[in-house]
């Protein structure tokens, strides 16, 4: 059984929702890239717990899988029991409902793509670690969902599954086509999340940014462009955080990337330092979570330490 989250749950495109007369306000928290580590970083689970978000939304590197365990099932499954025995998390996990779309570390090697044999039994135990994420593995063979509570939506893009070489494709045109659906059955929302694995605005061709693969960049901000509703996207990967902007079309799109939780962190250097003018303030080059909360007002934005402490905040309206 799955948990019961949200009120309205929407698990394929074509089911009707009606209009919501009441702004929404709910409030979740985000972090991607959590090597098992000290006991000292392990602590941030307790700091995420303490902020007390309705769940958590783990954006990817939610483990990282080793290059004896990747090619065999029964590792791959010890790895996440392996992770999931850290008190603090363990804590925070049995508290809260959790949320989570994976990137290449939690999929299979490093910067895997479509080519890894193992994909498809990568996806089921990635299924049944987050079990009450709703999946359509069986529809899409593919990690991709949707889900919404009143005017407010949170997509979950596999961008692994179908990613080719650098320069091709990272979500495939089946699952671009789909988002537009879903975009537009959700047309009445008053925020669309759109979680990735992939920083989508960073203009830097640095590492799996989206701007390595233009076409199919293009393509998907065209796409979001066109929605009727503000559309954030929530990224991990780079072991850095930082908040972007861009006009596309005459539309705003922000990005919120949260990374690491537990993993090292990697400061953004030259020349992406140049090249990235998206970035909104400074990269935060430390351990963090990130908790969104989406109130009648608008969108607050706020980065926390491994201790619970506020790094910068953000706010904008809706």
């Amino acid at each position: 059984m799955k948990s019961t989250l949200f009120s309205a749950v929407v698990l394929c495109v074509g089911i009707q929702i009606s209009a919501f007369a009441q702004r929404t306000e709910v409030a979740f928290a985000v972090g991607s890239c959590a090597e098992l580590s000290t006991p000292e970083r392990e602590e941030i689970f307790t700091s995420i717990l303490a902020k007390k978000p309705e769940f958590f939304f783990w954006l990817g590197d939610n483990t990282y899988y080793k290059s004896s365990e990747w090619n065999d099932s029964t590792l791959m499954a010890e790895a996440w029991a392996r992770r999931h025995a850290s008190t603090p998390l363990a804590a925070m996990m049995s508290a809260i409902p959790q949320r989570a779309i994976w990137d290449d570390h939690d999929y299979g090697p490093n910067d895997g793509d479509s080519t890894y044999s193992l994909r498809g039994t990568s996806a089921k135990i990635f299924s049944t670690v987050w079990k009450d994420t709703p999946f359509n593995y069986a529809q899409y063979h593919d990690l991709r969902w949707v889900e919404r509570k009143g005017d407010v939506v949170w997509i979950g893009l596999d961008d692994r599954t179908h990613r080719g070489p650098v320069g091709t494709q990272v979500l495939g045109r089946g699952q671009l086509d789909w988002l537009s659906s879903v975009l537009d059955a959700h047309a009445d929302a008053r925020v669309i999340f759109i979680a990735v694995g992939s920083q989508v605005l960073n203009l830097a061709p640095s590492f799996e940014n989206f701007i390595r693969y233009p076409e199919e960049r293009l393509d998907l901000l065209d796409r979001c462009a066109t929605a009727r509703t503000q559309v954030v996207f929530l990224t991990g990967d780079r072991h850095h955080g930082e908040i972007e902007e861009l006009t596309h079309k005459g539309v705003r799109l922000i990005e919120i990337c949260s990374s690491p939780l537990t993993s090292k962190v990697f400061p953004p250097r030259s020349p992406e330092t140049e090249q990235n003018t998206t970035i909104v303030g400074t990269p935060i080059s430390e351990a963090h979570f990130t908790c969104v909360n989406v109130t009648k007002d608008g969108l607050f934005v706020e980065y926390f330490n491994t201790q619970g402490e506020t790094i910068v905040n953000v706010t904008y309206e809706l």
